[in-house]
């Protein structure tokens, strides 16, 4: 929550956090940046004497000039912002028959990225639309809400265009290659001399996080988030992803949460045996840990030992294996989660493809289109079926690829045949 001066939370801010976003199941790290995102609202507000809540009470809303103004505003590095203090000289008692037109030297701020400067007044647009509507409800005037829908849509046509994140869909990125997925997962595997985890325990469990995280796509949050109790490891092992919010066996200062929707998910055979020996064999002897239900915790003998592992420690994991070979940089459970929509693709065509041709001993059917999407959905949580394209993009790409490179094959063998024919009449 955001504070004034006297610890009291802001009215507003609160009530815009709890309705808008956490009532519809924003994951904390969300509900953080958009509040941070209102605090740059509220120094626009500071900067320009401005009383937005007050204003809105009045049935006055932001003008074409103030959404300028505030765009500019936003564009600004918060962290090495400050208030220029300047303010305009006395005049002197003489007249002056002209004025002398000067470009002022004004040191250059900071500004933030594209994507960041899109958030930022998307936050606002929401924001700004919801108090608007809040303070001005008992009015019941349709005026009152033309007013508010427009001051929202020229907020949000002030965004930015043409983000080079939107642009960007290099696949590599999106997607790493699977020959480089393969020699990670060698790495990260026990008794591997090149791991840079020596503890055969750690070794275990860095095993089941590198495994989970791409047989399965799940969130780094979702990922440390899971119970022992959400495993059922007999026959058709599976794990349950659960929102464990406010969980109060969870000590972490930073709690990892479920983004997405619950869901179960099936665990391959020897992924179920090495959760299997972790959890009785190794998990079960650090005394710490049997307080709380959380599957992965910290080994490390410290003040952390045997508490549920946290997500700076996933994140210096990662870093030590990327010490091992430069290229495992393009490896994180984001990644993971990309590497394992792409190999569904994979799987779905390589099945269609057995279907359409009848092979001895395939008893399954093509799956369509529509089929993929709810799949797809389903095992990423997903409430929208459209949020999965994004994870599809380097499947697309080769796809398409493939397509392209069949139509110029044709091409040129027609053009082949043709020159062949002139030149024998």
């Amino acid at each position: 929550m955001l504070h004034d001066e006297q610890g009291v939370p802001l009215f507003y801010p609160t009530l815009f956090a709890t309705s808008q976003l956490r009532n519809a199941g924003a994951a904390v790290n969300t509900i953080r940046n958009k509040l941070s995102d209102l605090v740059v609202l509220m120094r626009w507000e500071q900067t320009h004497g401005r009383d937005l809540i007050a204003e809105f009470r009045s049935s006055r809303f932001l003008t074409v000039a103030d959404v300028d103004s505030l765009r500019d505003f936003a564009k600004l590095d918060m962290r090495h912002w400050q208030s220029d203090g300047e303010r305009a000289s006395p005049q002197s008692d003489g007249v002056i028959d002209f004025i002398e037109a000067r470009v002022a030297r004004k040191q250059t701020q900071p500004t933030i990225g594209g994507q960041q400067h899109f958030n930022r007044l998307s936050t606002f647009a929401d924001y700004l639309e919801f108090t608007a509507s809040v303070v001005t409800q008992h009015q019941n005037s349709p005026k009152v809400a033309q007013e508010i829908a427009r001051m929202a849509k020229t907020i949000r046509k002030h965004r930015p265009k043409g983000l080079a994140k939107q642009l960007d869909e290099d696949k590599e990125l999106r997607s790493p290659p699977t020959e480089l997925v393969d020699r990670f997962m060698a790495v990260g595997a026990e008794g591997d001399p090149r791991n840079p985890f020596r503890d055969p325990s750690v070794q275990l469990r860095n095993a089941i996080i590198f495994g989970m995280a791409r047989l399965t796509g799940m969130r780094r949050g979702e990922l440390l988030s899971l119970r022992i109790d959400q495993f059922d490891l007999g026959h058709e092992p599976h794990v349950w992803v659960r929102r464990n919010q406010d969980d109060a066996h969870d000590s972490r200062r930073y709690q990892p949460v479920a983004k997405t929707k619950e869901r179960p998910l099936p665990l391959s055979e020897s992924l179920t045996n090495q959760i299997d020996r972790y959890i009785f064999q190794v998990r079960a002897k650090i005394g710490p840990a049997r307080k709380h239900p959380y599957l992965f915790v910290s080994h490390h003998k410290s003040r952390g030992w045997g508490k549920p592992l946290s997500i700076s420690a996933l994140n210096q994991m990662f870093d030590r294996m990327r010490k091992v070979d430069p290229a495992f940089a393009a490896i994180h459970t984001h990644a993971f989660r990309h590497h394992f929509n792409y190999e569904l693709s994979v799987s779905i065509d390589e099945n269609n493809a057995k279907a359409r041709a009848k092979e001895t001993g395939s008893d399954s059917s093509p799956i369509s289109e529509a089929r993929e999407l709810d799949v797809r959905a389903f095992l990423n949580g997903h409430r929208s079926k459209a949020s999965g394209t994004r994870y599809n993009r380097r499947h697309i790409r080769e796809a398409s690829d493939k397509a392209a490179r069949m139509v110029q094959a044709g091409i040129e063998c027609g053009k082949d045949l043709g020159e062949d024919g002139d030149e024998s009449r």
